[in-house]
């Protein structure tokens, strides 16, 4: 598998970060919830942003990137205006 990078991490809401990678993986919202060992619920409301995750659900979304070759780089506004 090809490991992809998602940039400027600050302008994507988590929940459209758990679609992006849910939808690059091909994945259905049960199908993710159930590799990461959370109910579909939990997924479901992430992605509508109505609940934002506990920390350990944060990291836990994280290494399940990592781990399918997800590289989610976060970088500050300085860094963003640096580059320009």
């Amino acid at each position: 598998m090809t490991n992809i990078a998602i940039e400027n991490i600050n302008n994507i809401s988590f929940g459209d970060q758990v679609k992006c990678v849910r939808m690059y993986l091909q994945l259905s919202q049960e199908e993710l919830a159930r590799q990461m060992g959370v109910s579909y619920a939990t997924v479901s409301r992430w992605e509508r942003e109505n609940r934002k995750p506990q920390l350990a659900l944060l990291g836990k979304f994280y290494s399940f990137c990592m781990r399918n070759g997800i590289e989610i780089i976060q970088t500050d506004e300085k860094e963003r205006s640096e580059k320009r």
